[in-house]
């Protein structure tokens, strides 16, 4: 598919983002176990523009050429204003555009633009950049305080040791910009720990510390011929007793695999991700914002549910109504987690769970979102483990169910050990019938 390309100049002083998603999960004494929601970071440029009512005609026609934000376009990243040549998939990230009108109908105007940068990553040794000397330094602790105070006002340190923390800011060219960038983006933004040495000729203690940013954006100010601005704040963390289990923990991690299995083309969901696609099972699941609640059971027990919700933004599962009616209700999902390699954005094979299966139900539908119920059925039982009774009569609660075994053409059991002989289904009997039937204990 061929996309409009963004090629209207901007001026030489704009700003650049990368953004990453990490959830941090704070553990004892100070640990923590990092998870990445995003595989890919978000690259934001917020470029401005002066303008004369010609050129500023031009910046309006694509603005509404491409309808705002739901369209995409190409826009390259030129090394004359300090980018890195490559061309990127972007959308605008607003509805609208605002300008400034000033004499002789120039004008002033900004436009912020997203998009996913999927480029291979470029591996950084260290960093070990120069930075100003002046930078802010603490040293923290993180104390369990009662919430209400009383006259016990009761304390505990949740850490053993304190944690130090660094702002640094930094002044470079386009080089050696790009190459913080690419250091940020090899660690994930907040997702990687890695040494540094907080060196003595910059203020420091001439020592090495674990560390990790402490933000999943980092924001950069260009100026002319590419120069940059930027602050980082790093934060201490401690590292593990195995540092194999870390870089293990690191670099394996859980997604979780929506299919819904349709006649004429299933649909398959890759939960909240910026990885375009994953294929699983000779089946290409697509990174698309995917929720669910909690499994909850109806009053009798007899069935439980799981509500997920899906995007219906661009009228995907309007289509498959329109086309082929709901032939979503009564449909069997399957939620699946399996683990992916970070390093090759492959699965681990044989490594997988089935979280939940079921068929769908519930189906609600609006401009942006479709919601729908997995309801998986108990087998009858009021229960889904069985509640084993010590007495005579079989527990099996449904006759001719798995537990049962029966096949025959009988349709009726009283669940005694002799109508079970008499269908030839003993081996399958599932109580005690040498107990007593009644037993009486006087005192």
């Amino acid at each position: 598919m061929e996309y409009p390309i963004f090629d209207i100049p901007y001026k030489e002083a704009y700003t650049t983002s990368i953004e990453f998603n990490t959830q941090i999960n704070e553990k004892m004494k100070g640990h923590e176990q990092r998870y990445p929601v995003w595989t890919y970071p978000k690259r934001t440029f917020k470029l401005k523009f002066d303008k004369n009512f010609k050129q500023r005609q031009q910046l309006e026609d694509f603005f509404i050429s491409v309808m705002g934000q739901s369209g995409k376009f190409e826009f390259l990243w030129n090394k004359n204003k300090g980018g890195n040549g490559k061309t990127y998939l972007c959308t605008f990230n607003a509805d609208s555009f605002k300008q400034n009108i000033k004499d002789f109908g120039f004008s002033d105007s900004e436009l912020e633009l997203v998009c996913i940068d999927d480029s291979p990553v470029e591996q950084v040794a260290s960093l070990d950049f120069y930075h100003n000397v002046e930078c802010d330094s603490s040293i923290n602790f993180y104390t369990i305080v009662d919430k209400v105070f009383t006259s016990r006002n009761e304390r505990k340190s949740y850490w053993d040791l304190p944690k130090k923390s660094w702002k640094l800011k930094f002044e470079k060219n386009a080089k050696t910009r790009q190459q913080l960038e690419n250091f940020f983006i090899a660690k994930r933004g907040r997702f990687r720990s890695f040494e540094w040495e907080w060196k003595k000729e910059l203020g420091g203690d001439g020592k090495t510390y674990n560390v990790r940013f402490d933000s999943d954006i980092l924001d950069v100010n260009v100026d002319s011929y590419g120069f940059g601005a930027m602050e980082i704040e790093l934060k201490e963390v401690f590292p593990t007793v195995s540092p194999f289990n870390e870089l293990e923990k690191d670099e394996i991690i859980p997604r979780k695999l929506l299919k819904i299995e349709l006649s004429g083309g299933s649909i398959y969901v890759l939960d909240n991700e910026t990885l375009d696609s994953l294929q699983y099972n000779g089946e290409n699941y697509i990174g698309a914002p995917l929720t669910f609640d909690e499994i909850k059971k109806d009053d009798n027990s007899s069935v439980s549910k799981l509500n997920i919700n899906l995007s219906n933004v661009g009228l995907a599962i309007s289509g498959i109504i329109g086309q082929r009616g709901d032939v979503i209700t009564n449909a069997p999902a399957v939620l699946t987690l399996v683990f992916l390699d970070l390093n090759t954005n492959e699965l681990i094979p044989d490594y997988k769970k089935i979280l939940y299966a079921g068929r769908c139900n519930n189906l609600k539908l609006d401009y942006e979102n479709a919601s729908m119920d997995i309801e998986t059925s108990l087998g009858g039982y009021e229960v889904q483990a069985p509640v084993m009774k010590y007495r005579t009569t079989c527990q099996v609660r449904r006759f001719k169910d798995c537990r049962c075994g029966y096949t025959g053409e009988e349709t009726e059991c009283d669940r005694t050990f002799d109508r079970c002989k008499e269908l030839g289904n003993e081996q399958n009997f599932r109580g005690f019938p040498q107990m007593y039937n009644e037993l009486v204990i006087k005192v």
